[in-house]
């Protein structure tokens, strides 16, 4: 096998071989050196110098990962929206594929106001 689509291959081959004998040596390297022998102190779930306040598993309220999750959907909007500009500018096709888009995920915004997740209590 001789050319330069042997040498690529064997380039290919070589890197992910390079790739899994590093992550092979971190492994063997963490479990060699880490310390095994745990205190109090660190089974602790925060780890500071200070006694936890209360329990480590409280409940999380569910409303902010909503408006955390509106708020990536309307900035992935606007980039999208940033990046595909130039192309709608002149063009009837992209103009109703990008007013598509931006009605689609106006639906969605319609559908959480109606739901009450923009209110706060």
């Amino acid at each position: 096998m001789e050319g330069p689509f042997a040498w690529g291959v064997l380039f290919v081959i070589g890197s992910a071989a390079a790739a899994v004998a590093f992550i092979l040596i971190v492994f063997a390297a963490n479990a060699l050196l880490s310390p095994r022998l745990p205190t109090p102190e660190k089974l602790e779930p925060y780890e500071c110098g200070m006694p936890p306040a209360g329990i480590a598993w409280a409940p999380v309220r569910l409303r902010f990962t909503a408006i955390a999750l509106l708020l990536v959907i309307f900035d992935a909007e606007a980039a999208v929206l940033f990046a595909v500009a130039p192309a709608v500018k002149g063009d009837p096709a992209a103009a109703a594929a990008a007013g598509i888009f931006v009605a689609l995920l106006a639906i969605g915004l319609v559908y959480a106001w109606r739901k009450g997740v923009l209110s706060w209590r």
